[in-house]
């Protein structure tokens, strides 16, 4: 909560929105604190708690808090994997997965993907950060780092 009450000072300051405004979401987020239900401590609890800022993300995070509380983290070492994997896979099936894939509206082309381009996916995962506030109450947060 301190990253967002430090944002409301900066509008403060920066004059964006009044010391009313700022005092109405301050409050808001001290009374967003106090319903919150403490979540069940979990291994995860060393996780970042977001985007890295630096070198290149090891990790897919799925995080979710509130009524439901979800942790998930995964390697994206498993990227490089699959991809070593559609090498196995004989050309006919690669052909009908891409022609499947592109009526999704999912255009891409196993046959050409090399693992360079594996590594810019996933540097540039980095920047890639979804926050979700769900009806129910529920936070999603869904980031590499």
């Amino acid at each position: 909560m301190d990253k967002e009450r430090k944002r409301i000072l900066d509008m403060l300051v920066e004059g964006k929105i009044t010391a009313g405004e700022a005092e109405l979401l301050l409050d808001s987020i001290e009374s967003r604190i106090e319903e919150e239900p403490e979540a069940p401590k979990m291994a995860s609890a060393d996780w970042p708690t977001g985007p890295s800022e630096s070198g290149t993300p090891k990790f897919l995070y799925v995080k979710v808090t509130g009524k439901d509380v979800v942790d998930v983290r995964v390697p994206l070492a498993l990227l490089r994997a699959g991809l070593k994997l559609t090498s196995l896979i004989p050309p006919q099936a690669m052909d009908q997965i891409n022609e499947s894939m592109g009526e999704a509206g999912m255009s891409i082309d196993f046959n050409n993907l090399k693992p360079e381009d594996i590594d810019d996916i996933i540097e540039s995962l980095r920047e890639m950060e979804v926050n979700v506030a769900s009806a129910e109450g529920d936070n999603v947060r869904v980031f590499c780092a």
